[in-house]
């Protein structure tokens, strides 16, 4: 196994920490790396990644670009959850009418750059549901990784939030799947914004800011438990590195034992772990 070491390393620092962690690193789409890559962790936010790749299917299939405009209605902009849209919305004019007009790709920065709970919704309800987003992954060959609840329903049912999973190999393949072969223009405006993304600084990114590496990445952050434990803290990207070579990790953090601070830091010295490995050869 051509990266053994970092396979024991990772292991070795994912069974010191009072959390279960789920690491999974595809190396130029051939070399592969895991720690509990095959159990199943709840997204999150991260679920907000396949929904815009099953979004940019759908228009790549009706010739629809990024610039068409989507309804958003005034029920559609829920002000007991996360979104910054319906802030800045109700905090405008453009409140005054019966239904606003906003193009896709500004509802896509909203979901993608801010992780906007609305803007996801109002995407996901645009494809006819959840559904449509499974059975793209399944067009794709991505398994182990489910769609199964918008944001509005996880909101009044926190229990949902464990059906929208993913195992660490699943959302790992499908990143490298999107950083490899995906490079429409669609999929390339989600790179943008993804390279771009304004949540989780702390997370994967941290220790390559100092780097030329491009760093397309998606956060997910649960709520805290009754016990005072983490729900689940994640983060899953796409790295390019300035030689053209790339991987796509995945780090799932459920249960964490420690603060929102430190548990951030577990994903921050995993991904310098593998940038580490992955640069050095």
């Amino acid at each position: 196994m051509r990266y053994g070491e970092l396979q024991q390393e990772l292991k070795e620092y994912v069974e010191s920490k009072d959390a279960t962690i789920g690491v999974a690193v595809v190396i130029d789409g051939v070399d592969r790396v895991e720690v509990n890559g095959d159990r199943e962790f709840p997204m999150l936010s991260v679920y907000k990644f396949p929904i815009a790749l099953a979004l940019a299917e759908h228009y790549r299939q009706n010739k629809l670009p990024f610039d068409f405009p989507i309804a958003i209605l005034p029920e559609d902009l829920h002000t007991d959850t996360y979104s910054p849209m319906t802030e800045k919305i109700l905090s405008s004019s453009r409140v005054q009418t019966d239904t606003l007009m906003m193009p896709t790709g500004e509802l896509l920065s909203y979901m993608l750059q801010l992780s906007d709970n609305n803007a996801s919704d109002i995407v996901l309800q645009g494809l006819g549901g959840a559904q449509y987003v499974e059975d793209y992954l399944g067009r794709i060959g991505v398994v182990d990784v489910h769609v199964c609840n918008s944001e509005a329903e996880m909101h009044r049912a926190p229990s949902l939030c464990y059906a929208n999973s993913a195992t660490p190999e699943g959302m790992a393949s499908l990143m490298d799947i999107f950083g490899r072969e995906f490079n429409d223009s669609l999929s390339i405006e989600i790179k943008h914004l993804m390279s771009t993304c304004e949540t989780g600084a702390g997370r994967l990114p941290k220790p390559l800011a100092c780097t030329d590496a491009v760093v397309c990445h998606k956060t997910g952050t649960g709520f805290t438990l009754p016990d005072g434990r983490l729900m689940a803290v994640n983060d899953a990207g796409y790295v390019s590195l300035p030689d053209g070579r790339a991987y796509s990790i995945a780090v799932f953090i459920e249960n964490s034992g420690y603060d929102m601070a430190q548990t951030e830091a577990i994903i921050a010295e995993i991904s310098g772990m593998v940038y580490g490995a992955v640069s050095s050869r």
